[in-house]
């Protein structure tokens, strides 16, 4: 089967080449207006920064699913501190369960930042993703779950999962919060699963909305954008800056909200976050290297967008924070650790996969 793929690639390449190279040509959007070459100042500066990244990873047996999450936000000034969070567990099989998984390995990222906020003074923190992105990312179930038991959840649980929350974040404790009302959303809705989901929806909203009470010390890093805020074109903006230029600089700010971006209100701290203002901007911190997406939750001008590169670029190597990469390889859970994770806790289920 592969032979016959190479063969393919063989005869097709120029022909999906020239097409890409179409692509290209044939835009009108012009990323030179856009684009500020400019030289970053290497210099060495006195900043308390710190990142954070989560790793999950699952495996299915035929009546559950079993998962681990690991977690990891690092802190540097003088000398390096982490921050670490992790959990195993079992889940139900459902079809939004890697929307829910995601929303486990985001909260544990988020109370590490919350946690190096209260323990160190923080004048930078590295998210690894895009804040924005997770805010007005749809719900999962925002189109299935009737308006009325949304409003139920929340009228019979908010008030609860904040005083827990609240709890939880004064003794720096991090975990699923909203797991400890899973009982009593069994005991109390039909589809207790959707209804769970829900409720950790809400707490997701709400630890982002603890995070962004320091939103002037955070800093959104993308890797890979597919947003078209710039040039409105099929090729993401990110593409068509990286092909314009392929050195140090920056793209002129952009400003967006998300009451520009969601249309419904949000079921928690509706009014806090439809007054945010996100800067969005792209950034080379260094010749040649790859260009990231920065995304920070208030209004910067151009001068501020400079002195922020200036500092992060101090606490970088070939283009890209130290303490984001070292979070990213730290945190990672391979399928071997999985399995070995099994085998402790001492699975005897059948995956379905055994005879593969």
């Amino acid at each position: 089967m592969l032979d016959s793929l190479y063969e393919k690639a063989l005869k097709k390449k120029d022909n999906i080449n020239k097409k890409i190279s179409t692509d290209f040509d044939n835009l009108e959007a012009d990323p030179s207006k856009d684009w500020r070459e400019y030289s970053i100042p290497e210099k060495d500066i006195n900043v308390t920064i710190c990142a954070g990244d989560g790793s999950i990873n699952k495996k299915n047996f035929m009546s559950f699913i079993f998962y681990a999450i690991d977690a990891e936000c690092l802190v540097y000034n003088t000398k390096l501190n982490a921050i670490e969070s992790s959990e195993i567990d079992i889940i139900p099989h459902h079809r939004h369960v890697e929307d829910r998984l995601r929303g486990y390995m985001g909260i544990f990222e988020i109370k590490n930042a919350l946690k190096a906020f209260k323990k160190y003074d923080i004048h930078i923190l590295l998210f690894d993703g895009s804040i924005l992105g997770n805010l007005i990312r749809p719900f999962p179930l925002e189109t299935k779950l009737k308006n009325e038991l949304k409003e139920k959840i929340k009228y019979d649980y908010h008030s609860k999962l904040e005083k827990e929350l609240k709890q939880e974040l004064e003794d720096s404790n991090v975990s699923i919060t909203s797991s400890k009302f899973s009982k009593s959303i069994e005991e109390e809705f039909e589809n207790k699963i959707d209804a769970m989901i829900y409720l950790e929806h809400l707490e997701n909203l709400m630890v982002i909305g603890k995070l962004l009470e320091n939103r002037n010390e955070v800093v959104a890093i993308s890797k890979t954008s597919t947003s078209n805020e710039y040039f409105e074109s099929d090729i993401p903006d990110m593409a068509l800056f990286d092909r314009h230029s392929r050195k140090e600089g920056y793209s002129t700010p952009r400003y967006l909200s998300p009451k520009d971006l969601k249309r419904e209100d949000f079921p928690v701290e509706n009014k806090f976050f439809q007054d945010l203002t996100f800067t969005i901007f792209y950034a080379r911190l260094e010749n040649y290297k790859n260009i990231l997406k920065f995304e920070l939750p208030y209004k910067a001008d151009e001068e501020q967008i400079k002195e922020l590169l200036t500092r992060i670029k101090s606490k970088s190597a070939e283009g890209y924070p130290l303490l984001l990469k070292k979070a990213h390889h730290d945190v990672v859970i391979r399928r071997i650790d999985l399995g070995r994770l099994s085998k402790i806790i001492g699975f005897m289920e059948k995956s379905g996969r055994e005879m593969l």
